[in-house]
């Protein structure tokens, strides 16, 4: 075989060439014509007609100095093997983005004033960001806007405002409930408002609200006895105020003060002549809720074959909107109530969930309702529960 170049003409005039064209042929090695031919027959990518296609949902809330704006963003990049920048929102001084999302092959962030995704892949980009926009000024008119850029569609906002708290400063569409539709206007959203707190002091009549009065929204008791008569005594009131206020315990005859807690923190107290009188006040300061929690014992005495329990509860100086009381006392007993101001009841779904804490004994609910200025009574009668005994 020869080892000479393969070698073939290649005609550089075509039959539509200008006359100037020169004519004539050349030799040239076939390996080196091979590329010439693959770079004659491809023909360059023509780049899109826009760098991105994007589409926009914005949704926002208001605070007293600021609005919150919850977007979602559906961009298309067309543009591929190359940076691309797609400016989505311009932000102003006063606009702050609070959460910004992590994209594969893309970063959303802020460049040169303007929120952006850049990429150099083509391809759909979904995401969501957060922003806050404070108004400036501490007068009683709060303003905020939001502005696109230029290469975005403006789109409407969907402004979720409470009426109670804020009024807007020009009517808008209202589209269901509290929410209200904000229109773009030469590409800039802009939101007025004002809080109830301002129109208050504008109007030079303070609404004073009358002070709260101070009752027991729930108490809740349990009775946990031994065989040998040791009881102890939980009692957890739901105190229902809106400052310091006193409150005074009358204690069960015959029953010691273990520890007392007002908000879950141990509290020193003593008590004179079984009555107990203290300062009570909310969990926390402006809260109108508190708790109070007593844990008191007894000493029953010895349980026999058969005989009568008779137990109290606390008298307490603010109203009982509603008491629930259970009882675990020894098992091997059955128990039937015999009387007193607590009424026996089945167990529910929510006492039975109590339950689960482990105590000890068998396990009897009662309930009362509406107590004022008296200590719950109950008595119950037991005597030795046979039924799973062999001799019957």
């Amino acid at each position: 075989m020869s080892t000479l170049p393969l070698v073939i003409g290649l005609l550089l005039a075509t039959a539509d060439a200008p006359a100037s064209s020169p004519a004539g042929t050349a030799t040239v090695p076939l390996e080196q014509l091979i590329p010439l031919y693959a770079q004659r027959d491809s023909t360059p990518a023509t780049p899109p007609p826009l760098e991105a296609l994007v589409k926009t949902q914005l949704k926002g809330r208001l605070s007293a100095d600021a609005l919150f704006v919850d977007g979602h963003f559906d961009v298309e990049v067309l543009g591929d093997k190359r940076w691309t920048q797609v400016r989505l929102l311009q932000l102003d001084a006063d606009t702050y983005p609070s959460e910004l999302p992590t994209l594969d092959d893309a970063t959303v962030g802020v460049v040169d004033g303007y929120l952006c995704l850049l990429t150099r892949k083509a391809g759909r980009y979904a995401f969501e960001v957060s922003l806050s926009i404070r108004s400036p000024g501490t007068g009683s008119e709060r303003l905020a806007q939001l502005r696109f850029a230029p290469s975005v569609a403006p789109v409407p906002l969907a402004l979720e405002a409470d009426t109670s708290a804020f009024t807007l400063r020009e009517p808008l569409p209202a589209s269901g409930g509290e929410s209200f539709a904000v229109y773009p206007v030469q590409g800039v959203l802009r939101v007025g408002w004002r809080t109830a707190v301002a129109q208050v002091a504008q109007s030079q009549k303070p609404q004073v609200r009358p002070p709260l009065e101070p009752r027991i929204s729930e108490a809740t008791a349990s009775w946990v006895s031994t065989l040998e008569g040791r009881a102890t005594l939980r009692v957890s009131y739901a105190l229902s105020l809106d400052r310091e206020q006193p409150l005074e315990l009358e204690l069960p005859e015959g029953h010691r003060l273990e520890r007392i807690t007002l908000n879950s923190i141990p509290i020193p107290v003593e008590t004179q002549e079984g009555s107990l009188k203290l300062k009570v006040a909310p969990a926390r300061l402006g809260e109108t809720g508190g708790a109070l929690d007593v844990v008191l014992s007894r000493d029953l005495g010895v349980f026999h074959l058969s005989g009568q329990l008779k137990l109290a509860l606390p008298r307490v100086s603010w109203p009982v909107a509603e008491l629930r009381a259970r009882a675990h006392f020894p098992a091997v007993f059955n128990y039937r109530r015999e009387g007193g101001s607590l009424e026996q009841v089945e167990t529910d779904a929510a006492s039975a969930s109590e339950a689960e804490a482990g105590l000890p004994g068998k396990e009897l609910h009662f309930r009362q309702y509406l107590v004022a200025a008296s200590a719950p009574t109950l008595e119950l009668g037991y005597s030795v529960d046979i039924s799973n005994s062999y001799f019957r």
